[in-house]
């Protein structure tokens, strides 16, 4: 199996409000994370919204670039459209980071604070920038990265889908070796559990996928759990 995927409440919130998808579609493997936010479920409507128009998108091999932008604006719109549709879904969101990988290539389409990982050569690489108003001020050396772990508006989103006409999503492009791993997570994992731990837990070379994913949902869990985790893994053959 190339994934390992896993999914969980935590131990505070009452909902699982993330999403995600790891499937094959024809000669593409497509994996995606989805962290929804809003009250009365709708954090839940944005994320699904996310994962099944990714699910539904049929991507062309040769206008990566192009669909995985059009796919994600298309996110955008039928969140947009369900929140006019429904007062009880307004002012929902979600993240979104959409990987496809084709013949040794990752395509990835991203915007909000749900992370992918590049694990090459035994270390562990963050390739996406969060989208929030403390990774900005990090970015800036306004704060340390130690005050950013413990800030007050760590959770304050600067981009998301679902909230204005018109997004700007990051395009990230990486080239694979054999038995590099990404991973797709929600910031469920990642306020938990540092790089390093993260790391630690993919060189397990005993471990298979799944049991890494779910080994790593179990240690942010034991960690506080004080959000939806969602973790997805893909090695590459």
């Amino acid at each position: 199996m190339n994934y390992g995927t896993v999914s969980i409440t935590g131990k505070v919130r009452d909902k699982n409000e993330d999403n995600y998808l790891a499937l094959d579609k024809g000669r593409l493997h497509v994996i995606a994370v989805a962290d929804g936010m809003g009250g009365h479920k709708a954090g839940d409507v944005a994320s699904s919204t996310a994962i099944k128009v990714v699910k539904n998108y049929d991507f062309s091999p040769h206008e990566l670039i192009s669909d995985v932008e059009e796919c994600i604006n298309i996110v955008n719109n039928k969140i947009l459209e369900k929140s006019s549709n429904h007062p009880e879904y307004r002012g929902m969101g979600t993240t979104l980071t959409l990987g496809i990988i084709k013949n040794n290539h990752l395509v990835l389409g991203h915007i909000g604070d749900s992370r992918a990982y590049l694990y090459h050569n035994d270390f562990l690489e963050q390739i996406t920038d969060d989208h929030s108003y403390v990774a900005d001020l990090l970015k800036q050396g306004a704060i340390t990265k130690e005050e950013a772990e413990n800030h007050p508006k760590k959770n304050l989103l600067l981009r998301a889908l679902g909230l204005e006409r018109g997004v700007e999503v990051d395009i990230i492009e990486h080239d694979l070796a054999a038995e590099d791993v990404i991973l797709l997570c929600s910031d469920g994992l990642t306020n938990m559990k540092s790089d390093e731990q993260i790391q630690s837990v993919l060189s397990s070379e005993e471990l298979k996928l799944q049991e890494q994913a779910e080994l790593l949902s179990d240690k942010a869990n034991a960690a506080g759990g004080y959000d939806n985790i969602t973790a997805v893994l893909y090695q590459n053959t």
